[in-house]
């Protein structure tokens, strides 16, 4: 496969991965966040340990912590975001006293 592929196919496949994040993190249930962070590690170790590619296991650890950072970002703002929408549906219906 040409190297350009192999670019734009990582791009579509982290474009894909951070909307599934982003998707999951803003549902009611806490842990639907945890899934795509576990996955990934997952994925990272299981690369690590059977030897996919000739990489360094520094670059790899390297990219396993950037990535779960970037990912467990996004659960959190999908959290807060979810926090944020309840807030306000709180203060629309104190407004119209549905209380």
């Amino acid at each position: 496969m040409d190297p350009i592929y192999k670019w734009i196919l990582a791009i579509l496949i982290a474009i894909v991965l951070i909307g599934i994040q982003s998707f999951l993190s803003r549902r009611t249930n806490v842990y639907w966040g945890a899934i795509v962070p576990i996955l990934y590690l997952v994925f990272i170790f299981g690369w690590w340990f059977n030897g996919i590619e000739n990489v360094t296991t520094y670059s790899l650890i390297k990219v396993a912590v950037v990535g779960s950072v970037f990912l467990l970002g996004t659960w959190a703002k999908g959290r807060e975001s979810l926090k944020n929408k309840r807030k306000k549906e709180l203060e629309k219906m104190k407004l119209y006293d549905i209380n």
